[in-house]
């Protein structure tokens, strides 16, 4: 973080700066004493906005779902059907973890959804959606279609660790939705039977509703 908190709003200061950690050196290198140090506060200080270091762990984490929510709507915005948003979504998720790696470590951390109901119900909703897209679009069992949703969430999640773990080297954001794009088209032939990218299988899927 490298700034002295001086005046203003403390609580927003300790999110911003664990997630600023995160980013860096992963979640286990949040120490609430080390913030409140590196912020020029007391160690007493932070609780009384947080009352463990998982309270604020978990209000990091769903201000970035905040964050994440605002990039979807924009993705779900430029669709032009059910399945196409999916594709987006999915594509955009990589993409924001790229360019938001405490985010995505705090929105995919067990310990921290398991200790939020809002995120634990955000992650079931994102399931039951992309279920019933693919429940619409294919004529598959309801078994198959949970296979496909785990399938693109596999995916995507693993592409997005991957890139933010460094193991694909220096990825742009461009370069990661690009990627995103061409992975998700793999799984697009599977599920559709056709050998198209995501895009072509919207614009297929939106002549045939």
């Amino acid at each position: 973080m490298g700034k002295k908190y001086h005046h203003g709003d403390l609580r927003a200061a300790l999110i911003q700066g664990t997630i600023d950690v995160v980013a860096e050196q992963g979640i286990h290198a949040v120490k609430v004493s080390a913030l409140a140090r590196e912020l020029g506060v007391s160690s007493a200080a932070p609780f009384r906005h947080f009352g463990s270091r998982i309270e604020l762990l978990v209000a990091a984490a769903e201000h970035a779902s905040g964050e994440w929510m605002q990039a979807v709507e924009v993705a779900m915005s430029r669709a032009q059907n059910p399945l196409h948003g999916q594709l987006m979504v999915g594509v955009t998720y990589v993409r924001f973890a790229t360019e938001n790696p405490g985010h995505f470590r705090l929105l995919t951390s067990a310990e921290i959804i398991a200790a939020s109901p809002m995120l634990a119900e955000m992650n079931a909703s994102d399931v039951e959606q992309m279920d019933l897209v693919l429940g619409e679009h294919h004529d598959a069992q309801a078994a198959q279609r949970t296979a496909g949703t785990l399938a693109a969430e596999a995916l995507t999640l693993g592409l997005s660790q991957m890139i933010v773990d460094g193991l694909l080297g220096e990825v742009s954001p461009e370069q990661a939705a690009e990627l995103a794009e061409k992975v998700l088209g793999v799984l697009g032939q599977g599920l559709q039977g056709g050998g198209e990218t995501p895009r072509h299988q919207a614009t297929r899927a939106g002549k045939s509703t």
